[in-house]
């Protein structure tokens, strides 16, 4: 977030606003961790690298259930004509938070952050609705809808990579974790 000076009807007042995109700081990379070790059949051997990783999983286990809640508690049936785009929210912001954990996040991405981002992804859902059936009707506020919702999103997400971008930067070395584990073990739970 940033000051700016008002414009417009608004001008010389200043305002916290998000920062532009060209503006955004560039965030940390997630560190390298030791690979687990495998024998010539790919089994898993004894090592830091497996330690690790079976860390990890555990950790994610919790963390995939947390992400599960961001999205909403309700239960979209498969049948319901929304349900394709509810499927979208949540693989849409399962990649983009792995991304961001990955290249701007230090391989970690906070709760508020993910906040931000589920919100952009239901947002980002909600407008590809409102597109479809606005064209399908041939509805122009529908349209606009989708319009002002895409735009929503595209904010929300700005704000999410600052966030990350200034938690990583605040976090101290020690103890980094990915959220790439996470999101892996929450894909293969199938949950929310």
């Amino acid at each position: 977030m940033t000051w700016r000076t008002g414009h417009g009807t608004g001008k010389g007042v200043p305002r916290i606003e998000v920062m532009p995109a060209d503006e955004l700081p560039a965030g940390f990379p997630a560190p390298a961790g030791p690979l687990p070790v495998r024998d010539r059949s790919g089994r898993f051997q004894p090592g830091d690298g497996t330690k690790a990783m079976a860390r990890k999983g555990g950790k994610a286990a919790g963390v995939s259930k947390q992400l599960a809640r961001l999205l909403g508690l309700a239960d979209i049936e498969e049948g319901h004509p929304y349900a394709p785009y509810a499927l979208l929210a949540r693989e849409w912001r399962d990649d983009h938070m792995e991304k961001l954990a990955a290249t701007v996040g230090g391989g970690e991405v906070g709760p508020g952050p993910a906040s931000i981002v589920s919100s952009a992804a239901l947002q980002l859902a909600a407008s590809r609705w409102f597109f479809d059936q606005g064209a399908a009707k041939g509805d122009a506020k529908m349209l606009g809808q989708a319009s002002s919702l895409s735009n929503d999103s595209r904010q929300n997400l700005l704000a999410a990579h600052e966030l990350v971008a200034k938690e990583a930067a605040s976090r101290p070395k020690a103890g980094r974790s990915t959220l790439a584990a996470a999101l892996g073990a929450q894909r293969e739970g199938g949950s929310r």
